[in-house]
């Protein structure tokens, strides 16, 4: 059978399995006598393994196996845990890792020297520079789950009636006559389990190694399609004994229940006929699990790909469009039942809506989870101590930007480590903890998710930096004496700046922040960073829940429609033209004892404007990067959700100032403003 349509479920659930051993292990890491963790892995392992298998990636499977192995020798305190054992194992989850991405290609790993340090490791060999502690707690959690499991699998019934042909009773003689035993052997899958045509195609090939197949119920044709539940039955003639037969069905990942049953020659009960002679209570028992299958197909979730979900999306913007002409139409027409009408669809499109951007929404922790096995190699490599602390992973994202803000997280923390934390030597002289401290944190902020990285270093100096800027050649001494302090921590974010003497392969070469705040911006976001020198620095992200669909300022500027992202909009207010004053050639006002800068929308978008000025302006107060700035519109025609179009045009993709464009109620298109790149 073709296992290749399986390759991305293989992928996702390795994935998610690779993830729980990488945060067991992390956590063993700092609870060396928690033999829950070893359970966690074992168990994690065991079922990678058995995946593998099915899937016929037998290099996974054999170096999960021997990590197997030298966890079952931890867990029954025959090698002792050590910072080197800790080690071999993070480098069997690369490993994995690695050879889990190579599945499409086929590409080969050697794990040849990879599976000598693990052998050495299993003889008590490794080389251990600092004290170790054994763990010697009780297995018993494990060993009653095995026995369990043993106990439910090895359980043997008097006999099992099923339909024959004819041909098969006569196989079945045949079998018995050159000395052959005929057994029934009825398989139950765990109801989690996905790849139920897999799991059923390796039973058979353990089956025909042992014997020869008889009959299947379903067939053969049915297992491969997965029309079935989760049983299935094979009759097949085998010389091997119950327990062989039991153990090697056993070991296959995601088998519940595998029940033996001796099938006798004169067999012939039908199975309806046999169905009416079950006594009561084994009719009560069929029927508990009928119901309990059914209860289990209730609440079974659906893997969606990703371009689907945006697809809907997408016919979902479209529905919304065409909402917003619908009620323009109806307010023209002026008809009260066409209005009515209109008010349940617009509910029905909201409920839609809301629906599928729930669905397109993923737990932060997605992403967050990766970062305590990155901090803690930086760490090492860096020769310091650090404490991750991590906060709001329940916070919720849309896929798509969830997506992009992994690599600027990588940088931001990279940089925390690297520039933030002293050393500890340092750390002690200056009276601070030896172990230094880096929190990453989420939190939902109305339409937004704010994203905290902060670390208690020795923090960012606006006058160093400005050393840095001429040094560099970046701005002249004139340009950055000009600069508030907050302006000056802002330098970090242009291309080719850099505080680093040494250019490491964690950082240094000046592309880190600058790539930050690009992707940051594209996504509609923006970045602001507090530090006190000494103290250390906190750098947020601000981000929009989605970028499908956002909520707007629709204002005119010559008689053209713009829409403004609320995300970016502080205010609103009407100035009056006498109040505008002139600070070296650019245009501010004194609003609420703050001076603000103006920026005429006319000029900046090469409009023509009027010929009298008006004596009133109306100006829509923006932020960027924790500066604020006034931008004069002619008009306001108030808040709307618009529908985002990317602009794909090979033209129109590179320009900057414009995040997108909507189609208004009207059909006119309407400019989306990009706040960080118009300014």
């Amino acid at each position: 059978m073709d296992m290749s349509e399986y390759k991305e479920i293989f992928k996702a659930e390795s994935e998610e399995h690779l993830q729980q051993l990488n945060d067991s292990l992390l956590g063993l890491e700092q609870n060396p006598n928690d033999l829950e963790y070893i359970n966690t892995m074992f168990r994690s392992a065991h079922t990678l393994k058995g995946m593998s298998a099915t899937m016929g990636f037998n290099t996974i499977a054999e170096l999960t196996h021997e990590m197997e192995n030298l966890m079952d020798m931890v867990r029954k305190s025959q090698v002792a845990i050590s910072n080197g054992l800790i080690d071999i194992l993070f480098e069997c989850l690369d490993t994995l890792e690695a050879l889990v991405e190579t599945v499409d290609s086929g590409e080969q790993v050697n794990i040849a020297s990879l599976q000598a340090t693990l052998a050495k490791a299993m003889e008590g060999t490794i080389p251990v520079d600092e004290i170790t502690c054994s763990i010697a707690a009780s297995t018993s959690t494990i060993e009653k789950e095995i026995s369990t499991e043993l106990q439910s699998a090895t359980e043997i019934t008097p006999e099992t009636y099923i339909e024959l042909t004819e041909n098969e009773k006569h196989a079945i003689e045949c079998a018995v006559h050159d000395g052959n035993r005929v057994v029934s052997l009825k398989v139950a899958l765990d109801e989690s389990c996905v790849l139920k045509s897999a799991r059923s195609t390796l039973v058979l090939i353990n089956v025909t190694k042992m014997g020869e197949i008889i009959k299947c119920e379903p067939c053969e044709e049915q297992l491969e399609d997965e029309k079935f539940d989760l049983e299935f039955t094979v009759i097949f003639s085998t010389k091997a004994t119950d327990e062989e037969i039991v153990g090697n069905i056993t070991k296959i990942s995601e088998i519940k229940n595998a029940l033996l049953t001796t099938v006798s020659q004169n067999t012939q009960i039908d199975k309806k006929d046999h169905d009416k002679k079950e006594n009561d209570e084994e009719i009560h028992e069929n029927s508990s699990s009928v119901k309990r299958s059914d209860a289990v197909k209730s609440i079974q979730s659906v893997r969606v790909n990703i371009e689907r979900l945006d697809n809907l999306m997408n016919l979902v913007g479209e529905l919304i469009i065409n909402k917003i002409r619908l009620n323009q139409l109806a307010s023209d027409l002026n008809a009260k039942d066409l209005d009515e009408s209109l008010a349940n669809l617009d509910r029905l499109t909201n409920e839609i809506q809301t629906e599928v951007m729930e669905s397109r929404m993923v737990p932060i922790d997605q992403i967050f989870s990766r970062f305590p096995r990155m901090i803690r190699d930086l760490a090492k490599s860096e020769g310091k101590q650090i404490n991750l602390i991590i906060e709001g992973k329940e916070i919720e994202l849309d896929r798509t930007v969830l997506d992009e803000i992994g690599d600027p997280l990588v940088h931001l923390l990279r940089n925390a480590v690297d520039h933030g934390i002293e050393q500890e030597e340092e750390r002690r002289q200056l009276g601070k903890p030896v172990a230094g401290l880096v929190r990453l944190a989420a939190s939902r902020q109305r339409n937004s998710v704010l994203i905290e990285v902060e670390d208690d270093g020795k923090g960012m100096d606006p006058a160093h930096l400005r050393d840095i800027a001429v040094k560099k050649g970046i701005m002249s001494r004139e340009e950055v004496d000009k600069l508030s302090d907050t302006d000056a921590l802002n330098l970090i974010f242009m291309p080719g700046f850099s505080g680093a003497k040494t250019i490491t392969d964690i950082s240094g070469r000046g592309v880190g922040m600058d790539a930050v705040k690009t992707k940051i911006e594209s996504l509609g976001g923006s970045v602001k960073i507090s530090s006190v020198p000494g103290q250390g620095s906190i750098m947020n992200l601000q981000l929009p829940l989605t970028v499908a669909i956002i909520q707007s300022l629709m204002v005119t500027v010559a008689d053209e429609t713009y829409a403004i992202p609320l995300g970016n909009v502080i205010r609103d207010v009407g100035i009056k033209a006498s109040e505008i004053k002139t600070i070296e050639g650019k245009e501010v006002v004194l609003l609420r004892g703050e001076v603000l800068p103006l920026l005429r929308l006319h000029n900046v978008l090469d409009c023509t404007e009027e010929q009298e000025e008006k004596k009133t302006l109306i100006v829509v107060v923006v932020e960027k990067m924790g500066n604020n700035i006034g931008l004069v519109v002619d008009s306001l025609l108030g808040q709307q959700e618009v529908i985002i179009k990317t602009l794909d045009n090979k033209i129109l993709k590179n320009i900057k100032g414009f995040a997108g464009a909507t189609i208004l109620g009207d059909g006119s298109v309407a400019l989306i403003l990009d706040i960080a790149t118009l300014i």
